[in-house]
């Protein structure tokens, strides 16, 4: 099964100049823990709810997206295998990646939307297990 099969098309995105307790706040209405930021048309980074906790609330600092974002971003392509997603994620410890296409963000595929098809559960199980480990900084 390829990524395109799974993902989610319907983005919601945020740019580097949005003020962070508005994206805060979008998440919260939008109960979801990321949002991709984009600027002319280009993925510049994500923004999570960990990057607002651990980068701007508790430095307590009015920030811009572009202080707090993770400007390296891991992403798959439409084509990608939903088991390669389950890897890329486990490797980066991540639970949700941007799907992107010629340079394009065109979808988002979660964890939890590898999961709902059920084909590769092994796979999905050890991204769950490495991507819940502490991190080796």
């Amino acid at each position: 099964m390829n990524i395109k099969d799974v993902m989610s098309k319907e983005v919601v995105t945020c740019n580097p100049q949005d003020y962070v307790s508005e994206v805060a706040d979008q998440m919260r209405t939008l109960d979801i823990g990321c949002l991709p930021v984009v600027s002319n048309k280009q993925l510049v980074g994500m923004i999570t709810d960990r990057d607002i906790v651990t980068r701007a609330v508790a430095k307590d600092m009015k920030s811009k997206v572009e202080d707090v974002m993770t400007k390296s971003v891991i992403s798959v392509s439409p084509e990608d295998s939903t088991s390669h997603a389950s890897i890329v994620m486990a490797r980066h410890q991540v639970r949700r990646l941007p799907v992107m296409e010629d340079g394009k963000l065109v979808g988002f595929v979660s964890l939890a939307d590898l999961a709902f098809p059920f084909p590769h559960v092994q796979e999905i199980s050890n991204a769950m297990e490495s991507i819940s480990e502490p991190r080796q900084s």
